[in-house]
């Protein structure tokens, strides 16, 4: 019968995830997770720590945190001695309950007095300390999204979290809305390569102490993105006009874009199969492709003159 270590730590090593890496990331000390993929769920001193780690474990991996718990129980049942041991607690709780005396003094009303307004100034100093407490305390952050050291692929990601009641919180230093429970979220832009996120929190704006929580995101472009930013770059095509006005008629991929009286400017296209250009002025009228120029024909210097090129191999090639 598959066990419920077994499933824990199968999926772990599937995931490519070192003990260390997950005891890092969960904050769930290295033996634990070593007891539980072992299934040496009797060397936890408690039954709930025990089951609590198991959810933070399996919640972690993507597994399902009722089926992992419902393999732990089918494999380790209470032992006989565990009922037995049960039993006689709740009896003895009993017969303790049972024999206990109700034996409280009558106070005379000047002592209940004194001990009522003494309860009452306590309660008052310890609220005040409370305040006072609370007010010198910088305010605590839990971030629940992303993890520290997440790689991810998508540009922006979702930074989530939750904070104390009125606190100000901020996000790579820019506000960031907090609702009624504290909780908050906001979506930034990462860089390609290392990322650290800052959040940050203060009780009001006048007040100088603040907590800080940095988490570090590594963003790796997909390789189709890449592609297609390379396919972007190779195919651009650069139409300067220069010095003087000049009549230009520009096909791209069998399609017309220009044909025209053309003021000294520069426009940028992109095109991937074939390029035909006619001008009236050549000597105002400058190419580039993949930011290289273009030449004209020898012959073509001054006046009228044309292009027909096409890309072979990445290559432009001109008649």
């Amino acid at each position: 019968m598959i066990t419920a270590g077994e499933v824990l730590k199968s999926k772990r090593e599937s995931l490519g995830r070192t003990l260390n890496e997950v005891s890092s990331d969960t904050k769930i000390q290295k033996r634990f997770l070593s007891y539980m993929e072992e299934n040496k769920f009797s060397y936890f001193d408690s039954e709930v720590f025990l089951t609590g780690f198991i959810k933070i474990y399996a919640k972690y991996l993507g597994l399902d945190t009722n089926k992992i718990l419902a393999l732990y129980r089918r494999s380790n049942p209470p032992t006989e001695k565990d009922n037995i041991k049960k039993i006689e607690e709740r009896t003895r709780l009993k017969k303790g309950v049972g024999k206990k005396k109700l034996n409280l003094k009558v106070l005379d009303p000047k002592t209940l007095v004194t001990v009522i307004l003494s309860i009452f100034l306590l309660l008052i100093i310890s609220y005040i300390g409370f305040q006072i407490y609370k007010f010198q305390t910088p305010p605590k952050i839990i971030v629940s999204e992303p993890l520290d050291e997440a790689e991810v692929t998508e540009e922006n990601v979702t930074v989530k979290g939750k904070v104390e009641h009125d606190v100000i919180v901020e996000i790579n230093d820019k506000p960031t809305d907090v609702d009624q429970e504290g909780n908050f979220e906001k979506e930034i832009q990462l860089k390609e390569g290392n990322n650290i996120v800052t959040v940050k929190a203060r009780k009001n704006r006048n007040n100088t102490l603040e907590s800080v929580q940095t988490i570090r995101i590594k963003y790796i472009v997909k390789e189709e993105t890449l592609k297609e930013d390379d396919e972007e770059i190779q195919n651009k095509l650069i139409l300067e006009i220069i010095n003087s006005s000049a009549w230009v008629r520009l096909d791209l991929d069998g399609e017309n874009k220009l044909s025209q009286v053309l003021e000294p400017s520069k426009m940028e296209y992109t095109f991937f199969e074939n390029m035909y250009i006619i001008t009236g002025r050549v000597d105002s009228t400058n190419i580039y492709w993949n930011n290289e120029i273009v030449e004209w024909k020898p012959t073509q210097k001054t006046g009228v003159a044309e292009l027909n090129c096409h890309i072979a191999e990445q290559e432009l090639i001109c008649d």
